[in-house]
């Protein structure tokens, strides 16, 4: 029990330090609308690597190495095609047919309202494809055995994650974690992205989801 205990407490600490780490890099960016999207996230790039060392000292001490560089190698692929997706979208120095660029000619509020929704139907899509082949391949590392009720569960993983960090962010708010933020962003989903709570939630639930299904399989 005592074991189970340290080991979420570090899950949780290395989650937070993920999560403020990418918020500390989104302020430097610059916070203001849309500024923040289409840039290069160190943290995103760290993530893995401290994800994947928070399993090897507590969970599996001799994880498969190969499943592991497959891991990291399809989550590398899978970063580096979504940072070039969100440049090509976002950033109009780099394309002249930015949809960035075209909504800035166009100054409608309008249309940027429908630029919010488009990025967060854009980052909840790629959120559920993502986290669901991600699991699969940790499946695969750890031998885990899936009955279909959980391959159904697992593919909902994003749904709880979603709820998980717009409670987190509403909590972290009211703490004034977020000195920039003004309680009409609260009702907007595409903060829990801007803030960083989605990676503290989804860090702390693929942990837990890797312990669950290790304890069982013990």
């Amino acid at each position: 029990m005592k074991k189970n205990v340290i080991k979420i407490l570090c899950l949780v600490f290395l989650a937070l330090l993920c999560s403020f780490s990418y918020y500390g890099e989104v302020m430097f960016h610059g916070w203001e609308g849309l500024k923040w999207t289409g840039n290069f996230y160190w943290t995103l790039l760290a993530a893995p690597f401290i994800f994947f060392l928070w399993i090897k000292l507590f969970v599996k001490k001799d994880i498969n190495a190969k499943g592991m560089l497959r891991f990291l190698g399809s989550y590398f692929l899978t970063f580096i095609l979504l940072y070039i997706f969100l440049i090509l979208i976002y950033d109009p120095r780099l394309t002249a047919i930015s949809i960035c660029l075209i909504f800035r000619e166009l100054e409608s509020e309008v249309i940027l309202q429908i630029l919010v929704y488009f990025t967060i139907i854009i980052n909840v899509g790629l959120l559920f494809f993502i986290t669901f082949k991600e699991n699969l391949q940790l499946q695969k590392i750890f031998v885990f055995e899936l009955t279909k009720k959980e391959k159904i569960i697992l593919f909902f993983l994003p749904v709880y994650v979603f709820c998980a960090s717009e409670i987190w962010m509403l909590l972290l708010y009211f703490l004034n974690a977020f000195p920039r933020m003004n309680r009409y962003n609260l009702s907007e989903p595409i903060f829990i992205f801007k803030t960083g709570t989605i990676i503290f939630s989804s860090f702390l639930f693929e942990g837990l989801y890797i312990l669950y299904k290790k304890r069982n399989d013990n």
